[in-house]
């Protein structure tokens, strides 16, 4: 059918996305500014980019999944592929700018709004994301392909 793929890649980029925002939250509420970001800044650290990587791992396969199993054919899993790399390098152009505009001070309280708003990762880490973003989607075709 000529709708499944395109249900496919939204609703796997919707997992994605909802994986991520839950399990950061969640995270987030755990450890709090303090341990996310560097010491009175809105530099993440070291810790919650190894996690970030590692989340988008599991949220890459997950999509992955959802995508084969709403349309199990190279199409849909292609056009998820590309989605990933359009929205990674959005990522990373947004990252540059944001590393460009400098770091706003923090104070010790932060709400998950203003953490998100304010957050400042390394380049290397957007670029990093947008990788293991189409490697987890593989990882996906190649389990259930």
């Amino acid at each position: 059918m000529a709708w499944e793929p395109v249900a496919a890649v939204a609703a796997a980029y919707m997992v994605m996305v909802g994986f991520v925002m839950i399990a950061f939250a969640i995270v987030y509420r755990q450890v709090g500014a303090d341990g996310t970001f560097r010491q009175g800044s809105y530099e993440v650290n070291t810790t919650w980019n190894v996690l970030s990587l590692v989340f988008g791992l599991l949220a890459a396969v997950l999509g992955g999944w959802t995508c084969l199993a709403i349309d199990n054919s190279e199409w849909s899993i292609r056009s998820l592929i590309i989605v990933i790399v359009v929205l990674g390098l959005l990522d990373i152009a947004a990252t540059i700018k944001k590393l460009q505009a400098g770091t706003p001070p923090r104070n010790d309280d932060v709400d998950n709004r203003t953490a998100m708003r304010n957050a400042r990762k390394p380049t290397w880490v957007a670029a990093a994301n947008l990788l293991v973003g189409v490697a987890g989607v593989s990882i996906a075709r190649q389990w259930l392909g």
